[in-house]
């Protein structure tokens, strides 16, 4: 049994990315999570005024156009159009770019080599993202009205043969004294729209866009959305893409060490994470490699210290995801990764997870102060942000206590499913959570809830201890009421009691 239980220490990152899979499939059972519907979008399609044979799309602030009309008007020298896989391939190195600064220039023109970006089949036709890649087609594309209209387009200086690709440095975002709400949003392929409108309670977005390749040679696999990003921004956003090491797929241990250790990989990654940063338009980057070995605590600080020389230079916030500090933990070397980040999240999530062998909280509160304590030995309060979980666990055991089965659950699954058992919560102060049980089929079902009451005790830890602010994991699993408490607890200075039942 302790053997057992050492290995699931060890790879407690491993089944806490399995957990979060986990979690997300039941929550696209619960909300509906589905490809988008791109029916009532087609546009005919007009270059330099004249009608064309083709129609395009408008899907979610995204212009897509078939490949055939992209082929037909556009420059696509360079590119491969890989019909079946639905992405673009192109090698960087062939076009004509310029980035913030000549080191960034040559970081991915030197290294980056063949970036892919995805394409979609809209009614059995291949279609390219024509607003992401206008520049690199020499094309541009609007709305107008019911129509799509295309023209070319005159890179830098209005010469359209010169720059195929200009990108900037932004000016980068720095906190002063206000608390800030940072949301994870899971993508598996598509990108669900971002909010249609600004809410209080949410500041910056952090779609799971990019991931290194197992085996991929340091290429990056990509489901940018441009739309998503500007639409975002239009409502007052921030974007922070995340980055991960595909901690999930098989294999991706060994090779995040092989590409710690190997320069040609280390940089190919590093430059194709701020080439596709820059495509789609964010203002950070984040970084979520999990699963990792403990001897490479070196290589993921250094890794770091190397993208963070780039993100500094194109004006991008940089931040990096933990687990909490244990003697299982020990690849996060928090104190020197501080040095190289604008913030740390602390995943104060999951003390009782898949796996564990007994029923319980997610993340009680007394767990998750201490891991802040420990947390505030090595990284500044203001650059740390407090994970708070929007999902729960419905637990069935035995007499025994022995856990037969346990379940992931959305915030209004779980709401839904006390309704519908018709249980009346009660508030554990221990944990500072409500909590329900009932029997069935001679066994105990246990949820410890997560609501606004007890995310407010959590939120209040910000408050306590001066932090930056939260980390939330993630938008589609959350009750849409639950931002209005991010919103007062962190903009507010709300108090926990303004979440306590009258007396």
């Amino acid at each position: 049994m302790k053997k057992q239980q050492k290995w699931l220490e060890k790879n407690r990152m491993l089944v806490l990315a399995v957990c979060c899979l986990a979690v997300l499939v039941i929550a696209g059972a619960v909300i509906g999570m589905s490809p988008f519907n791109p029916e009532e979008s087609g546009y005919p399609l007009y270059f330099e005024g004249e009608e064309t044979e083709f129609t395009a799309y408008h899907i979610h602030g995204n212009i897509y156009i078939p490949a055939e009309a992209a082929e037909a008007y556009g420059n696509t020298a360079g590119m491969t159009i890989d019909r079946t896989a639905e992405e673009i391939r192109m090698d960087l190195s062939t076009k004509n770019i310029d980035m913030a600064d000549r080191a960034t220039t040559n970081l991915v023109k030197t290294y980056a080599g063949t970036v892919s970006i995805p394409a979609r089949t809209i009614h059995g036709e291949c279609c390219v993202p024509v607003n992401t890649l206008g520049s690199f087609f020499h094309l541009q594309a609007e709305v107008k009205g019911k129509k799509i209209k295309m023209n070319p387009f005159d890179a830098r200086n209005g010469d359209k043969n010169t720059v195929d690709y200009y990108a900037p440095a932004k000016e980068k975002y720095v906190q002063g004294k206000e608390k800030i709400s940072v949301v994870w949003q899971y993508v598996k392929s598509l990108t669900e729209p971002a909010p249609e409108k600004k809410n209080d309670g949410i500041d910056v977005l952090c779609p799971t866009w990019f991931h290194l390749t197992v085996e991929g040679g340091g290429a990056v696999e990509n489901h940018g959305d441009l739309g998503y990003t500007q639409t975002a921004h239009e409502n007052g956003y921030m974007v922070w893409a995340t980055i991960t090491n595909n901690m999930a797929t098989k294999g991706s241990t060994n090779f995040t060490a092989k590409c710690f250790a190997n320069t040609d990989l280390l940089y190919r990654s590093v430059a194709q994470y701020i080439f596709l940063a820059t495509l789609y338009d964010v203002d950070g980057i984040n970084i979520d490699y999990e699963d990792v070995r403990d001897s490479d605590a070196k290589g993921l600080t250094a890794f770091t210290s190397l993208l963070r020389n780039y993100t500094e230079r194109q004006g991008l916030n940089l931040s990096i995801d933990t687990l909490i500090p244990a003697e299982w933990t020990v690849e996060y070397d928090r104190a020197s990764l501080a040095e190289y980040v604008d913030y740390i999240a602390v995943m104060t999530y999951d003390e009782h997870y898949a796996g564990s062998k007994e029923a319980g909280s997610i993340a009680s509160l007394p767990w998750v102060e201490e891991a802040v304590k420990a947390c505030l030995k090595d990284v500044p309060a203001e650059k740390l942000l407090l994970g708070v979980p929007l999902y729960t666990r419905q637990w069935v055991t035995d007499e025994n206590g022995r856990v037969l089965k346990q379940t992931a659950l959305t915030m209004n699954s779980a709401a839904d499913l006390v309704k519908k058992q018709n249980l009346t919560a009660e508030w554990k102060a221990d944990v500072k959570q409500n909590y329900v049980s009932w029997k069935e089929d001679g066994n105990l079902n246990q949820i410890w809830l997560e609501d606004e009451r007890s995310v407010a005790n959590r939120l209040r830890l910000v408050q306590k201890y001066d932090l930056a602010g939260s980390a939330s994991w993630q938008r589609s699993l959350a009750s849409e009421d639950i931002w209005k408490v991010y919103g007062h607890m962190l903009k507010d200075d709300g108090k926990v009691s303004d979440y306590e039942p009258e007396k």
